[in-house]
């Protein structure tokens, strides 16, 4: 079974600034097979702890790089689960095929 972690993030900042912030962060996550199931929440898979570590230190790269602007929350890698909530029907499929839980 795949492992996945969850990574949300906050920027304080206005437009243009924010969209700018908001694509380096993705572009963190380039490669790897994700979901965002809320506005600034994506759920990840990766195949090894490593991936983690590789994507969590290009996170803080840019949050490095904008001081007082960006907060970041990353989970450890995990396996499986059964996330639960409420998101539109489509959505949990796609939550699934990243985590192997079940809604």
């Amino acid at each position: 079974m795949a492992l996945h972690l969850q990574i949300s993030w906050d920027i304080k900042a206005s437009q243009p600034r924010w969209g700018r912030i908001n694509e380096e962060l993705r572009e963190c996550l380039t490669g790897y097979s994700w979901v965002k199931p809320l506005t600034t929440t994506y759920i990840v898979q990766i195949p090894s702890l490593e991936h983690r570590q590789a994507i969590r230190e290009k996170i803080i790269e840019v949050c490095r790089s904008n001081k007082k602007e960006v907060n970041v929350l990353i989970s450890p890698a995990m396996q499986g689960g059964q996330y639960s909530g409420w998101l539109p029907q489509d959505l949990w499929p796609k939550v699934q095929k990243r985590t192997g839980g079940v809604q």
